[in-house]
């Protein structure tokens, strides 16, 4: 019995010995955002008040090395409200990301969770709303990311494949199962995103298709059909909040950008196509008032940036966005300007300010005269609006 407890002992210790020599690290990061906004029409008022051009969030990120060049990975990252302390994404805890999986540095990526969209890595980049245009607000973005650039919807229940970079291409392969019973296809999410960088260049394309989006992608929980249709941060947009009865979704991005010493100039353009309307029971904010058709979103986008010293840089962006009608309604239009200025104080501490001009005409998607609707916003009573924002960033 002695002579077996010390065998015992003795695997014990050469099992935690094999175990301290593995690889592995957890990091703490985050992001911590506060802005004083002014909107100068929510439904006919003027709003002030605190909120966050940067969505405030803190995550954990780990990595363990298992041998042979592969790793096994995860990132679990939760969003919150700075002025209330709430949780954000619909009061998820984890509902930035949610994921885990293999890496290597020959074969790629693997992962498995709720997770940004190989879409929005291959694209996201182009977009001013996405990049320095008050991503977290939201205001920045094309009309009411309608192509989902900013991720306003995130993709969940999602397999994820991303691959090396070969030649300075990279891609990604994404497929989200709606977890239908007898129903494979229902509610799924294909998507697949392709990146190349060579120097000051970028170019990235990307082809997203979604089945019933109401109830897969639509919202922040997806499959849970919630009120919030056509939303960011559940408040409903006009802009195709009237929408939510489409069948399917799809979306084809493209852009590039060039750096040219100082100065980085960006392209991106968008398809976005709500198509059988009407073909499912939709709830949401405006009912379903189409019986067929399809909706077409043409989005492009021009911007700027300019680095005038190594710590304040300067940027502005137009976008365009043509909706054109469905069911017999006329379509929209929507101009939009972004400015914005940010000055690193520091590494992680900056200052910025951003100024936002929006202009709508014709028919929106709940049939009625086209409104300004920034997304993350609450809409206006009339045509155009005006929002800034100033604030601090820090990150961790």
């Amino acid at each position: 019995m002695k002579i077996n407890k010390i065998s015992a002992a003795a695997i014990s210790l050469g099992l935690f010995a094999g175990a301290a020599q593995a690889q592995s690290s957890v990091t703490l990061y985050g992001v911590v955002d506060a802005g004083f906004l002014y909107n100068n029409n929510v439904k006919g008022g003027s709003l002030y008040g605190l909120s966050s051009a940067t969505s405030s969030r803190w995550g954990l990120l780990g990595s363990e090395d298992l041998g042979g060049g592969l790793k096994a990975i995860f990132d679990l990252e939760n969003g919150f409200t700075l002025g209330t302390g709430a949780l954000g994404q619909g009061g998820l805890e984890f509902g930035r990301k949610a994921y885990v999986g293999l890496s290597s540095a020959t074969w790629g990526t693997l992962t498995a969770g709720r997770q940004y969209s190989a879409s929005n890595d291959a694209t996201s980049s182009f977009a001013s709303g996405a990049d320095w245009a008050a991503s977290g607000l939201g205001y920045g973005t094309r009309a009411a990311d309608v192509d989902n650039v900013d991720t306003s919807n995130r993709i969940q229940n999602a397999v994820k494949y991303t691959s090396p970079n070969v030649a300075g291409f990279t891609l990604g392969v994404l497929y989200s199962f709606g977890n239908v019973a007898g129903n494979f296809g229902q509610n799924a999410v294909k998507d697949v995103g392709l990146a190349y960088a060579n120097g000051p260049l970028k170019l990235g394309a990307s082809y997203e298709f979604t089945n019933r989006p109401y109830y897969a992608t639509f919202g922040n929980q997806g499959n849970s059909s919630t009120s919030g249709t056509g939303t960011n941060n559940n408040m409903p947009s006009r802009i195709y909040g009237g929408y939510a009865s489409a069948g399917s979704q799809q979306i084809v991005t493209a852009g590039g950008s060039y750096a040219l010493g100082p100065v980085t100039l960006g392209v991106l353009y968008s398809n976005t196509q709500f198509q059988n309307l009407g073909k499912i029971a939709a709830g949401g904010s405006y009912g379903t008032v189409y019986n067929g058709g399809t909706a077409t979103f043409n989005s492009g986008e021009l911007n700027v940036k300019y680095a005038l010293s190594p710590a304040l840089t300067l940027a502005a962006a137009y976008i365009y966005t043509h909706n054109s009608g469905a069911g017999g309604y006329d379509s929209a239009h929507y101009n939009q300007v972004n400015l914005g200025a940010t000055y690193l104080v520091t590494k992680r501490t900056s200052l910025y300010a951003d100024a936002f001009y929006e202009a709508a005409s014709g028919t929106d998607s709940t049939g009625k005269a086209a409104v300004a609707n920034f997304s993350g916003s609450t809409y206006s009573s009339t045509s155009h609006a005006v929002a800034a924002i100033v604030g601090v960033t820090h990150r961790f």
